[in-house]
């Protein structure tokens, strides 16, 4: 069967030097075809919530990346769904009431992630890892878990975003009086 799936498509490159496959044949003086990306299709949502929120939407299009690469029927082995993989603990104390709709879904991810960099005084890496692997557990060890899911989580967001921010190093004294470096803020 796959056989002839395969068989009954056209593939092209797009002028994005893309794949395109569609059973269609392209005119031949016809302009190309684009695919049409998630991305495209949720911008818009991931940046009027952004605006509301005070997230950056980079970051979100990264949580939604790794977390459902733009799938909004995505269901994980925990039970997370959505684009934000919301659980629906979480999404019902956000005011998600269906979590497979984009717009809802992203609008109660951007808004657990607000309250998580609040909850960790705008620390990403910590926000990050609370998302992944709840708040819970991130408060109690005042650091990214040693979960090798959740370590890998961070550094996938982490390694990416960091490119678009601008990490701020504070030097401070400690009481004793030896020199301290952190990303944190006070």
């Amino acid at each position: 069967m796959l056989i002839l799936l395969l068989l009954g498509q056209v593939v092209t490159r797009t002028q994005s030097n893309g794949v395109f496959a569609t059973n269609i044949p392209q005119i031949p003086g016809s302009r190309e075809a684009q695919a049409p990306t998630f991305f495209d299709n949720y911008d818009g949502i991931i940046r009027h919530y952004c605006a509301i929120y005070g997230v950056d939407p980079e970051l979100v299009r990264l949580v939604i990346e790794k977390e459902s690469q733009f799938n909004p029927r995505a269901v994980s082995r925990s039970g997370a769904i959505g684009l934000m993989q919301l659980m629906p603990e979480t999404a019902k104390a956000l005011g998600v009431t269906n979590s497979y709709n984009p717009r809802e879904n992203v609008m109660g991810g951007v808004k657990f992630l607000r309250r998580l960099l609040d909850m960790f005084n705008g620390d990403i890496a910590l926000a990050l890892a609370a998302y992944h692997a709840g708040p819970n557990t991130v408060k109690r060890l005042g650091r990214v878990p040693a979960i090798p899911e959740t370590v890998d989580y961070v550094e996938y967001i982490m390694s990416r975003y960091g490119n678009a921010y601008e990490t701020v190093i504070q030097f401070s004294l400690t009481q004793e009086g030896a020199p301290f470096l952190t990303n944190r803020p006070k």
